[in-house]
């Protein structure tokens, strides 16, 4: 039980630890998360509002998102010395209460908790070609152990025949992506300019684009399909990819979906820690008639929830957040 002594101090630690959470990844950079601090805890919750219809149908992404918050959320905690009990998502009348994270004064955090949580501030999606450096078979180990730990499966594509099959995939999922008019408007609407003082969204300069390029990238997106163009780009960068993972799950429920995003956000920390750059091939997962084939070409039971392109190279830029102030309920 805290004393009256400690209440004090943990509400610094929750508010910090969900100034934390804050910064874990998530589709277009949406952010569709909201946190309540309720006594000795934290709930987590997804926020409908930022939800993305066309591409994310079914909120299996929305949820990732909320689950690699929610990893970011425990492993701040730790570094507190708290120990946390997690309840995810316990109410079934709510299904928006994605998870419900309780503390209590708990030992110390390990050597390997606190590199993680070092990780945060620099985390970012690398988008560029990667150096064709090989992975180390331990560093890869490592990989797995960190998605198996949090209740995925980790799959590592080592044979070239299983490269070529990705990138077809990709490359029709690309095609049937940008043919879809509604997915470009969905799209074009979380784009923002080089300049925006917005929290949220996809600057420009994350894809590579100039100051003017950013201001006209939205209006481009909505009437332009760029499939074969976008189709020849993720081929080179699979080409330039030393190692790709498939991320998956033995269901494919809600509860799938948020242990998928703690294992992603485990991988993406460590990948971090390790001086690695990580980015997302997700669009044969995120295409229906596509994403039973990523399951094949995984050769898991169950389901295919994340495609991972993992190497050396230079680091992303940072992308911008919302302030705890926006975040707390």
């Amino acid at each position: 039980m805290m004393t009256t002594e400690q209440i004090h101090p943990l509400s610094e630690a929750l508010h910090w630890a969900v100034g934390q959470a804050v910064q874990a990844p998530s589709l277009h950079n949406a952010q569709p998360w909201r946190f309540r601090i309720r006594g000795q805890g934290v709930e987590v919750r997804a926020d409908r509002s930022r939800a993305l219809p066309v591409i994310d149908a079914d909120g299996r992404e929305l949820a990732t998102s909320c689950g690699a918050a929610l990893f970011h959320l425990r492993i701040a905690l730790r570094t507190k010395g708290l120990d946390v009990d997690v309840r995810r998502l316990p109410d079934p009348l709510d299904p928006d209460l994605i998870a419900r994270v309780m503390v209590k004064p708990g030992q110390g955090p390990t050597e390997e908790e606190l590199r993680l949580c070092a990780a945060i501030p620099t985390r970012r999606t690398s988008r560029a070609p990667y150096l064709g450096i090989t992975v180390p078979d331990e560093v890869i180990d490592r990989l797995r152990r960190d998605a198996e730990t949090e209740g995925a499966w980790f799959a590592p594509l080592t044979e070239e025949a299983q490269r070529v099959q990705l990138v077809a995939l990709v490359m029709e999922a690309d095609h049937l992506q940008w043919s879809n008019s509604e997915l470009r408007e969905e799209f074009a609407r979380w784009m923002r300019p080089n300049d925006s003082s917005a929290h949220d969204g996809v600057p420009g300069y994350s894809l590579g684009l100039d100051n003017v390029q950013s201001h006209i990238a939205a209006m481009a997106v909505r009437l332009m399909d760029r499939g074969a163009q976008e189709a020849v780009a993720h081929r080179d960068l699979v080409a330039a990819s030393p190692l790709l993972v498939i991320l998956g799950t033995s269901g494919d429920e809600p509860i799938d979906w948020v242990r998928t995003g703690e294992a992603l956000d485990r991988i993406l920390l460590r990948a971090e820690s390790e001086d690695l750059r990580v980015a997302f091939l997700n669009q044969p997962v995120e295409t229906a008639e596509l994403r039973p084939r990523v399951g094949e070409l995984a050769g898991r039971p169950g389901s295919p929830q994340l495609i991972l392109r993992i190497g050396y190279g230079a680091a992303g830029p940072g992308t911008p957040r919302r302030p705890v102030s926006e975040v707390l309920e």
